[in-house]
């Protein structure tokens, strides 16, 4: 279907202005001589020659670790920030394999337009210390667990005891997964050892420095970088996680780490004992608190947002949900819905949006079969951090142990419960992706052979073990923005203007309005979109009277990745609603083919069509103006087969394609087998791994309030 030029820039035009249609250099020149742009400008820089007043999709990466995240370190991760920063440009980083290990090269195939380098904050100071050439703490027994002394090849892999590597996680995450909320820095620090604030302070003007040099302030605006870091509190394993990113290069004077969020009671000081610390999660509203005294009313620019980590390993079934608990009060949901506009719905570790196993054919408060996508075996991040078993090694756990907020949808949902008793909805959430690989390597998303794990050697070899061969190869934030500059973009990820991919980089467009019409795909629909209507992460206008007999119109768009070049299968738009106190939702394919029969042979060569564009507009025909809703798309390509699974037939001629795969598993050497015992994994085994995946996006919501 053919879809006017003004819907989307395609991605040749963002890197060769003089290529873009007149209208749209029109606009440029108009903007560039016009005092007023639509956004407010924060830092010193020069205009960006490819403005675009309808916006442009940008691709990036808002999660990634470097050898200065102490997880990282400890498994022999070497890059830096700016060795990462020059990956996402279009450069290479080298992963060190010791002891026999072979060598690996990372090459981006495409530069990203942005990126931020978000490395555990929480042991900064001791990382400092042990990376260093000269402080006398280096030779510390910490460090030598940081730096893999202690590493042992006789145990890895395929061994079947844990690697030192592992161990020395297990100690240094200790006092963070602990049963309370009280996180410390590791003795050598805590006993005058090393001075970790000073090497902490050190760390943090080299992440601020990295961010700067990486970022192109000239007209090009070939590349952004963000200042950013992650707060890591992970108590008894459940996942509170938060990235932190800036705006701009005004930033806090040093993070704001889950040591700071420990809860304490209102104790008299001369109480013994004074440190007396409450069991449970972190105090969240410390961070944002933080983050208000030394950066927002810093009076000196400084702006941030908080991004929640992937939620399908929040942890737990208890009452109450760690990422995304109840608001104890209207006070708290406002500074969530005010701090954290975005959450991520995919990563390395498994998708967030809805939970389906076709093993039990039973969901988490879903029947969509599409919710059947990257599924971890484990509520828990210690498991697909390599630090415990997987739940793959300790069976399927069935829906029911996964609580619901778990998962995008149903805390959506839940938002617009809340919203009814809050007057606020603190889960107005809009939709990124990101990797959360500890590799030093941004968005390095390829689906084939030369996927190498996230985690440094800890998954080195994809199959050896169930966490491992759960773990994707992550996804791509994407942002609709006028320029590739720091303020449009963070402009963007603050109206959720956004949308997340599973690793491929289709473009999707999503508006939400009263009179869209089919033909408005053969026209310039953006214009209209946000002239009458509202864009993906927007609110729909009041409704006009006399109500549309066939409710709101939603248009939708999607052009195919034309890299990679995996036609597109469908649009569906999923609908979320409150009726008489109960959650639903609906899931509607609005354009292309759930059934033309496109996929792989057991070869992985592909089959069927597909489509190169779709576009469609759909009336919500069942709209009830009584009813909160929300109203988000998914796009699905034609399946392909995982990276896993070709790496399988390549390494080890196996084929998980084939019924015969443990047969011929079983004809392997021995050590082979257990390289390999993952490769024939399925559907319907435990652990669970698809051997054929269909890539998607997710688009942030629109709502509708009454």
């Amino acid at each position: 279907m053919a879809i006017h030029s003004d819907a989307r820039v395609p991605r040749r035009f963002i890197s060769n202005p003089a290529s873009m249609i007149m209208s749209a250099t029109v606009a440029v020149l108009m903007l560039h001589t016009s005092p007023s742009l639509a956004f407010k400008r924060t830092e010193v820089r020069e205009p960006c020659r490819n403005y675009n007043p309808l916006r442009q999709p940008f691709f990036g990466e808002t999660h990634l670790h470097t050898g200065l995240s102490f997880d990282a370190g400890i498994r022999f991760v070497q890059p830096s920030p700016r060795d990462a920063y020059n990956f996402a440009k279009g450069g290479s980083v080298v992963g060190v394999g010791p002891n026999g290990f072979p060598t690996r090269t990372y090459t981006q195939d495409r530069p990203l337009d942005f990126a931020a380098v978000t490395d555990h904050s929480e042991h900064f100071g001791e990382m400092g210390v042990c990376k260093s050439a000269h402080l006398p703490g280096r030779f510390s027994f910490e460090c030598q667990l940081l730096n893999g002394f202690w590493w042992q090849p006789g145990l890895f892999p395929g061994s079947g005891q844990r690697n030192l590597a592992t161990s020395a996680f297990n100690l240094l995450a200790l006092p963070n997964d602990g049963p309370s909320t009280l996180n410390t820095r590791l003795p050598m620090c805590v006993n005058g050892e090393s001075d970790c604030i000073a090497s902490e302070q050190r760390v943090w003007d080299e992440m601020q420095a990295a961010a700067e040099e990486a970022y192109d302030r000239s007209a090009e605006c070939s590349f952004t970088s963000f200042v950013a870091y992650e707060m890591t509190s992970t108590p008894l394993g459940e996942n509170w996680h938060r990235n932190v990113i800036f705006r701009n290069d005004r930033v806090v004077p040093r993070p704001i780490t889950a040591i700071d969020l420990a809860q304490k009671p209102n104790l008299n000081p001369n109480t013994k004992p004074p440190r007396q610390i409450v069991a449970g999660g972190p105090d969240i509203k410390k961070l944002w608190q933080g983050l208000r005294e030394q950066c927002l009313d810093a009076g000196n620019g400084c702006d941030v947002l908080t991004i929640p980590h992937n939620s399908n390993l929040a942890g737990g079934t208890g009452p109450i949900p760690p990422m995304f608990y109840d608001p104890p009060d209207r006070a708290f949901a406002q500074q969530r819905q005010f701090f954290e506009p975005l959450v991520e719905i995919y990563q390395d570790k498994g998708s967030s949006e809805c939970r389906w196993d076709p093993r039990y054919q039973e969901g988490v408060e879903t029947t969509d079969e599409n919710c059947n996508f990257e599924l971890l075996d484990s509520p828990s991040i210690l498991a697909a951090s390599g630090v415990t078993s997987s739940g793959g090694g300790a069976g399927s756990p069935p829906p029911s142990s996964f609580n619901e907020r778990m998962y995008i949808r149903n805390v959506l949902k839940d938002g617009l419960l809340l919203e009814k008793s809050l007057g606020v909805n603190p889960f107005k959430l809009g939709v990124i992706a990101a990797t959360d690989s500890h590799n030093g390597n941004p968005s390095y998303n390829v689906e084939d052979t030369r996927f190498g794990g996230h985690l440094g050697i800890e998954d080195a070899i994809p199959v050896r073990s169930a966490s491992t061969i759960q773990n994707g190869s992550g996804g791509v934030a994407v942002a609709w923005a006028e320029e590739n500059s720091r303020d449009a973009i963070f402009e963007a990820f603050k109206r959720k203007e956004t949308y997340g991919t599973s690793g491929t980089r289709p473009v999707v467009r999503f508006f939400g309005g009263w009179n869209f019409k089919q033909s408005d795909c053969q026209t310039q629909f953006a214009t209209k979109g946000y002239k009458q209507g509202v864009p993906m992460g927007g609110d729909l206008p009041a409704p006009p009277t006399p109500l549309p007999v066939n409710g709101p119109s939603f248009i939708a768009a999607a052009w195919m990745d034309d890299y990679i070049g995996t036609p597109l299968q469908q649009i569906q738009i999923i609908k979320g609603w409150v009726e008489r106190g109960v959650t639903k939702e609906e899931v509607y394919t609005i354009s292309g083919d759930p059934n033309n029969n496109a996929g792989v042979d057991n070869q992985c060569n592909r089959i069927g069509d597909g489509f190169d564009s779709l576009c469609a507009v759909w009336h919500d025909k069942n709209f009830n103006p009584k009813q909160s809703a929300f109203y988000y798309v998914r796009v699905l390509e034609n399946p392909v087969c995982r990276y896993s699974t070709l790496w399988c037939q390549k390494n080890y001629n196996l084929n998980p394609l084939n019924a015969s795969c443990s047969d011929d598993l079983a004809k392997l050497p021995a050590q082979k087998q257990a390289d390999a015992a993952m490769c024939c994994k399925n559907e319907t085994s435990t652990p669970i791994v698809q051997p054929v995946i269909q890539e998607r996006a997710w688009t942030s919501p629109i709502w509708y309030t009454p």
